[in-house]
């Protein structure tokens, strides 16, 4: 679309009646009408206009005009569209030299960018990190799924959203949800090995190897943590295959490129016009009876605490701090519409998250079995039996099993790109950034760049993850060898880091001890091809088809 500012328009346009009031009143164009003169002058204006932000700011002007730029015409849909989502900004990043900023012009040469390095990164996370924020339209578009809760608010609302919600968040906390985790994970065990021995490999006898979807299993898993977790609600998706709320996320989420294309109309158009798009409706529908139903849930338990907080004695409080919603209650700083979006944010976010990083977990250990086998051994050797319980220090001090999740999360960013767009005049990495201006923050590409990661940026290594005492001993570390943190940004950093990412890191570990002490996994058919895809996260097109075999642990 054509950069017109709305201040430049509105002076213009005031520029222009002032002039045709004037020459009328001079006597001068006396022929003709005053609707004909003013918009034989509005015509000018809008004319210069347009030369102005098409022809002359983008190339003469722009503080922007001498960054790296990307050849030929690139739109953020074009980006949006890209299967995986940040393929193109990946090769961008090995292709073009740079100093953190990499431009690229849209339709009428507006500008969008990249940001590719630590300086840059840093800027728009951390140091100025109050001057972006989300595009309105994706904004709009994605509170009709979750609310506006913390993910979605900007400003003011996003500092005190934030420092009430951060408590529940503590790593004290999250530690001791260990056994909460460890108890779902062996539901799921069972579950997958009923499903395995139900559905037998071709050729093999019941209970030796059966097929799996992974996927739906994984959601139903982490759903069924945040649940209690969030809101003191256990929905038994593990348990009960007709599951309302796991289906309805199911029904939201699906990776399908219908889904790519309606996200991508809606993040272009306002909601009362992407509406109007035809062919969009059935999706328009999915959208509102799903969310309906889930906002429905969201309230009946915040009416169900609101009860239990009136009628509960001062002693019994910790009970109600069991909880999120129970948490942030007894603080009185949400109404109930607020909570309901706070609610939707965390079962959406804090489920989807996990389960994408398990699904690709798995995949990517099917490919590398090597690596599986001495993972399994790892976990054996420190876990008794899938029933012994877990502390938290066992499981964060595991070498290999912290080296596998932080690739996958490194690899396979749930979300793979998001963008933010400057509302004042600022800086980064040294460049004047005009207000308006749109940057990508491509967790798909920067965690994969040759820049932080080297030649190996794109492998699956988790020994990176690994450091090696003279003495042969093994120990988690947390870079990758990687030169700055900002070199990962699964869960971005600073202010609007994800609040949650110790919660889904813990997860994460729960959940790939769990599955593979108990199973060896490969690809149902090691030929298939597998392609990242998604709409709002990243999934597996296909699903992630499994041939489980149980093992003894």
């Amino acid at each position: 679309m054509v950069l017109l500012f709305k201040e430049e328009l509105m002076a213009n346009l005031a520029l222009s009646v002032v002039a045709t009031i004037g020459l009328i009143s001079a006597g001068q164009f006396s022929g003709w009408t005053f609707k004909g003169l003013f918009a034989c002058v509005f015509a000018v204006n809008f004319g210069i206009q347009i030369i102005w932000d098409v022809l002359v700011y983008p190339y003469f002007v722009s503080p922007l005009r001498n960054l790296p730029l990307v050849p030929g015409m690139v739109s953020q849909l074009t980006i949006l569209m890209d299967q995986p989502r940040g393929k193109r900004p990946l090769q961008w990043m090995r292709d073009i030299p740079n100093d953190g900023l990499i431009h690229f012009r849209g339709a009428f040469n507006a500008s969008y960018l990249i940001a590719t390095n630590h300086q840059a990164l840093l800027d728009i996370m951390s140091t100025n990190t109050y001057d972006f924020e989300k595009p309105w339209k994706a904004r709009e578009f994605l509170a009709r799924i979750i609310g506006f809760g913390l993910i979605l608010s900007e400003g003011n609302a996003h500092r005190v959203q934030r420092k009430a919600l951060t408590p529940a968040f503590n790593i004290k906390n999250i530690r001791g949800l260990y056994g909460l985790m460890w108890e779902k994970t062996n539901i799921l065990l069972g579950e997958l090995e009923r499903e395995a021995r139900e559905n037998p490999m071709e050729g093999m006898g019941s209970g030796e190897s059966g097929k799996v979807e992974m996927s739906v299993w994984a959601s139903r898993l982490t759903l069924d943590v945040i649940g209690p977790v969030a809101m003191g609600r256990d929905f038994q998706s593990l348990t009960h295959k007709e599951n309302k709320v796991a289906d309805s996320f199911l029904a939201i989420l699906e990776p399908s490129r219908e889904k790519l294309i309606f996200l991508g109309v809606n993040f272009v158009f306002p909601q009362w016009l992407a509406r109007l798009v035809p062919g969009m409706g059935r999706l328009h529908r999915v959208i509102d009876e799903e969310t309906g139903y889930l906002r429905r849930v969201c309230h009946e338990i915040v009416r169900e605490k609101r009860i239990a907080l009136k009628s509960q004695k001062a002693v019994d409080m910790q009970e109600l701090e069991a909880d999120i919603l129970g948490t942030i209650m007894l603080r009185g700083e949400f109404s109930d519409d607020e909570l309901v979006d706070q609610m939707l944010t965390f079962l959406a976010a804090g489920h989807e998250t996990t389960a994408s990083a398990l699904t690709w977990a798995c995949y990517l250990l099917c490919l590398h079995p090597s690596v599986q086998t001495r993972l399994r051994e790892e976990i054996h050797a420190a876990i008794p039996a899938a029933n012994h319980a877990v502390t938290w220090n066992q499981l964060e001090s595991m070498p290999l099993l912290n080296g596998v999740c932080q690739e996958v999360l490194r690899l396979y960013p749930t979300v793979p790109a998001t963008v933010r767009e400057a509302i004042r005049d600022t800086v980064v990495a040294g460049t004047p950034i005009p207000r308006g201006t749109r940057i990508t923050l491509c967790p798909y590409a920067t965690n994969r760049s040759p820049h932080f990661w080297g030649p190996t940026s794109e492998q699956f290594l988790p020994e990176r993850w690994i450091d090696t005492d003279e003495k042969g001993n093994q120990s988690v570390n947390h870079h990758g060898g990687a030169p700055t943190n900002f070199a990962q940004i699964t869960f971005l950093h600073g202010q609007r880091s994800c609040i949650g990412k110790d919660f889904a890191r813990a997860e994460l570990r729960c959940a790939v001890a769990g599955v593979v002490g108990g199973f060896v996994m490969e690809m149902q058919d090691p030929a298939q091809e597998i392609h990242v895809a998604g709409a709002v996260t990243t999934k597996p097109r296909e699903g992630m088809h499994l041939k489980m075999t149980t093992v003894e642990w």
